[in-house]
């Protein structure tokens, strides 16, 4: 939130967030579409999915800091609208920082990175998924790992990965329960 003080009324680009956030850039991209992928409506936290699978496989492969398409990072938005964007998720982010400081790092890095990173492949995916359910819990269990890297919190890694487990079995129950209805509805008219 700091990166968008003094912008007001101004135009920002993606990179430029990205870029001031140096090595915790993962982070950062992480918990900004994973809040925007939990507090969006369904079918546009949807969106979130792809940006969310481009920054994660970064991370699982071990790239040390996000890269995004020119197109991407040349794409401006307004700074007042991403602020009252942050500030409708404001409580959930107040709940996390709180709770996440720099603690057993040695589970925020190295191997554990990557797990994240591929963890938050798969919630993604989920995201991407139509149905109830599907965008909210990943979408917080993937804030909840960005604080995690951003802060270097090994115990909040761990406490993101559980989340991630529920998230994951929540949002595919419900894609699932979603298919068969349709397929249910369906075979009535077929």
């Amino acid at each position: 939130m700091h990166l968008l003080d003094g912008k007001a009324g101004q135009q920002v680009t993606i990179g430029e967030l990205v870029s001031g956030m140096g090595k915790r850039g993962h982070g950062f991209c992480l918990i900004v579409f994973g809040l925007l992928a939990a507090i969006s409506p369904p079918g546009v936290g949807s969106v979130m999915g792809a940006p969310l699978i481009l920054f994660a496989a970064q991370l699982a492969v071990g790239l040390k800091q996000p890269w995004m398409p020119n197109w991407l990072a040349r794409r401006p938005f307004s700074a007042d609208g991403a602020k009252r964007t942050i500030e409708r998720g404001r409580k959930w982010l107040k709940k996390i920082e709180i709770f996440a400081k720099p603690r057993a790092s040695w589970l925020a890095g190295g191997v554990m990175e990557h797990l994240v990173g591929a963890v938050c492949v798969l919630l993604a995916a989920v995201i991407l998924m139509p149905g109830p359910l599907t965008n909210n819990p990943p979408g917080i269990a993937i804030t909840i790992l960005g604080f995690a890297l951003a802060e270097r919190d090994g115990i909040l890694v761990l406490l993101g990965l559980v989340a991630a487990v529920v998230a994951f079995v929540v949002g595919l129950s419900a894609f699932i329960a979603v298919a068969i209805a349709i397929w249910a509805w369906a075979g009535c008219y077929i």
